[in-house]
């Protein structure tokens, strides 16, 4: 029957969708599950075991994350800067990251407060743009404050490594590191901004306020370096006198002695 066959091919269809959905989900954990063993892995090897490098390494993929979700927005922004303007937003970027970079590096203390000043600042700034759309001109800010960011993050990330540990290593691995959920916080982005517009700004706005609350947690810089605790020297066995050796008799037992070594008996018979 014809309503019979078209039954069937609509069942077969409906299976082969739905097999074709687990199969997506079940790729999608195990990448999902690649991808953060990754990340941690990269964050132990980079961090050293050091808790300020580790909340650092935290903050600035947080920050990135929050970056690349802002680029995405800007695909799906009504009225998005174009090309030139972008550039010149980059370049402006590039010259203010070099004296942020050098600021923190003459004086590693006022870091974290910059850091958390920058952090409170773009938030707020990402919110309003996320308000307003067509606000190009705050989106340009937005883009050109990126570096600096950056620059801030690595610069004390050196001051927050021990001595002895490699320098360029540990910023390599905190790009990898903050790159795996920045990637994966666009492409979010990319994909459910052609619904939401507004959904990577708002994003952006939430990744910027947790690394605001992150910079509260860093530690100040310039303290003593972290390191293994220096074993405590061995005490010396204390000197027992002959009078306090302790006695080996065994309890319910009495020990004889003659009364030729009495001293009481002695005593006695000189009298």
């Amino acid at each position: 029957m014809p309503l019979l066959r078209a039954l069937q091919t609509f069942a077969d269809v409906v299976v082969r969708t739905i097999r074709v959905l687990i199969a997506t989900v079940s790729r999608s954990v195990i990448g999902i599950r690649w991808l953060t063993r990754t990340a941690l892995r990269i964050r132990v090897q980079g961090s050293g075991g050091v808790t300020g490098v580790a909340r650092l390494y935290d903050l600035h993929a947080v920050v990135v994350a929050a970056d690349l979700s802002l680029l995405a927005g800007l695909v799906w922004a009504v009225g998005a800067p174009g090309s030139t303007h972008l550039g010149l937003a980059f370049g402006a970027g590039v010259l203010a990251a070099v004296p942020a970079g050098l600021a923190v590096s003459a004086a590693p203390a006022s870091g974290r407060a910059l850091i958390g000043l920058l952090l409170v600042g773009r938030a707020v700034a990402t919110l309003l743009a996320a308000q307003w759309l067509t606000s190009w001109v705050l989106l340009l800010v937005l883009v050109a404050l990126i570096l600096p960011q950056w620059a801030v993050h690595l610069v004390l990330l050196r001051r927050l490594l021990p001595p002895g540990a490699h320098v360029f290593g540990a910023l390599w691995r905190a790009m990898q590191y903050a790159l795996i959920a920045g990637l994966v916080a666009g492409v979010t982005g990319l994909v459910i901004g052609g619904l939401v517009a507004a959904w990577p700004l708002w994003v952006a706005v939430c990744c910027l306020s947790v690394g605001a609350l992150l910079a509260l947690r860093l530690p100040a810089p310039g303290g003593p370096a972290p390191g293994p605790a220096k074993p405590l020297p061995p005490v010396p066995p204390a000197k027992r006198l002959p009078q306090q050796e302790q006695r080996t008799i065994p309890e319910g037992f009495h020990v004889y002695r003659p009364s030729s070594l009495d001293p009481s008996g002695d005593e006695g018979r000189t009298k």
